[in-house]
């Protein structure tokens, strides 16, 4: 989104701040980008900040100095607009800390994260142990709502705490995102790869995360791949980047002359959903699934079910009731629900 928004407002010259959570990743953000190495003022990474330690903290807040120190760098103080992605995280807060309102802040959508405020805030006694490792440094760790710092909010949906006048529709950067899109990867639209395939199935990290048994997970794939048998569909089916072995194995299990397991994780599903002729792309919860009609004309359906929930306990009960209803507030009209 952020190359999207740059076409979008013809801005040349960019400059770019990057957080680095994997090697991988940064490989990605680096292709799309296509930035000269010289536009990119900092590289935070991730790893730097974890405080699940006593150690990691002194790490983490040694960092946030270094941090801060390049921030005061000249460029900085003297750039008038930022674009953020999340404004959640250790960057955003350190940059807001240094320069307040100073600057033309304007938030692109992080994801289906920015939906589900819930998720985001810390425990009260997370809060309490992160201040024993961190002492006031704990802020930057801290769940806050930023909305009214923003001049603009680019977002799929609006959500109550940005106001109508600031609000800018995702979907108005649709062209320059595709465009972006197919530039990155290569893609000719109604390639060979995926042309001949009905349905593209991602795959979660249910049982990687210990929310579900694996088999339970499994149960919920075969059961949809058995619909689209029955509706003589053809099935691609994407693994998370995460899955683990026995996952890869099991899923490989479920193929047959109407579906194929697709293991590349170089390939995005936006990718694949542009390259193809998708009728359907179905999931758990994702970006894709629900925002799939609108770019790429393909219907979204999630397997995230009442029963699904209902086969959860604890806290993970309590936290996917919480997702199913955000989600059917917001996004009602852009997927289904598999039953």
């Amino acid at each position: 989104m952020a190359k999207s928004y740059l076409l979008k407002e013809n801005i040349t010259d960019p400059q770019y701040v990057i957080e680095k959570s994997s090697p991988k990743s940064f490989g990605e953000i680096m292709k799309i980008l296509n930035a000269d190495e010289k536009a990119i003022r900092l590289i935070v990474e991730w790893g730097q900040l974890s405080v699940l330690s006593k150690t990691k903290s002194a790490i983490a807040s040694a960092y946030i100095d270094s941090i801060i120190e390049s921030l005061k760098q000249e460029y900085f103080t003297k750039v008038e607009k930022i674009l953020v992605f999340s404004e959640q995280t250790v960057l955003f807060k350190l940059i807001y800390s240094l320069f307040g309102n100073s600057k033309t802040y304007i938030k692109s959508e992080d994801g289906i994260l920015d939906y589900l405020p819930g998720l985001k805030a810390h425990s009260l006694l997370k809060q309490i142990a992160g201040y024993l490792f961190l002492g006031s440094k704990v802020k930057y760790y801290v769940y806050k709502n930023y909305y009214h710092l923003f001049d603009q909010v680019i977002m799929f949906r609006r959500v109550e705490e940005v106001s109508p006048e600031r609000y800018v529709p995702l979907i108005s950067l649709k062209k320059e995102f595709l465009a972006v899109l197919n530039q990155a990867y290569n893609i000719t639209a109604g390639g060979d790869a995926f042309q001949d395939k009905d349905v593209l199935l991602l795959c979660q990290s249910l049982s990687e995360d210990k929310v579900i048994p694996l088999q339970e997970e499994l149960n919920l794939y075969s059961k949809f791949i058995q619909r689209c048998n029955d509706l003589k569909m053809s099935v691609i089916i994407k693994p998370h980047p995460r899955s683990c072995a026995e996952k890869i194995e099991a899923l490989n299990k479920l193929t047959s002359g109407s579906v194929t397991f697709f293991e590349d994780y170089g390939i995005p599903a936006e990718t694949m959903l542009l390259s193809g002729k998708f009728k359907e792309v179905v999931g758990i919860y994702s970006n894709t699934i629900i925002y799939a009609h609108e770019f790429f004309g393909v219907k979204g359906i999630s397997l995230l079910t009442p029963q699904m929930i209902n086969l959860l306990a604890g806290k993970e009960k309590k936290k996917f009731t919480y997702i199913y209803a955000r989600l059917r507030k917001y996004f009602a009209e852009e997927y289904t629900v598999f039953e």
